[in-house]
């Protein structure tokens, strides 16, 4: 799959008013094809929000060293930052 990049100024005006509705409030637009949703319309920061969500979901090494962290706030087992620094 090859991503697509395309200039917002390309785009028709009731488009780019989506576009820029959806880059300065954070509201997301929702695309459907006969009543079911094919295509969200968000942010780019919240597309790398959820792209990073993937990337730690499907790193399982990153999720067992927070789930470890997890487990460790449950038991109370946190280190002061005098013990991470040494003061």
């Amino acid at each position: 799959m090859d991503d697509r990049t395309l200039d917002i100024l390309d785009l028709a005006p009731d488009v780019r008013e989506l576009v820029g509705a959806c880059e300065l409030t954070g509201k997301r637009v929702l695309f459907t094809r006969n009543g079911r949703p094919v295509v969200a319309l968000v942010s780019y920061d919240e597309y790398l929000a959820l792209r990073e969500t993937i990337d730690v979901a499907s790193n399982a090494a990153l999720r067992a060293a927070i789930e470890a962290g997890e487990e460790e706030m449950k038991r109370n087992a946190l280190l002061l930052p005098e013990d991470l620094f040494g003061e």
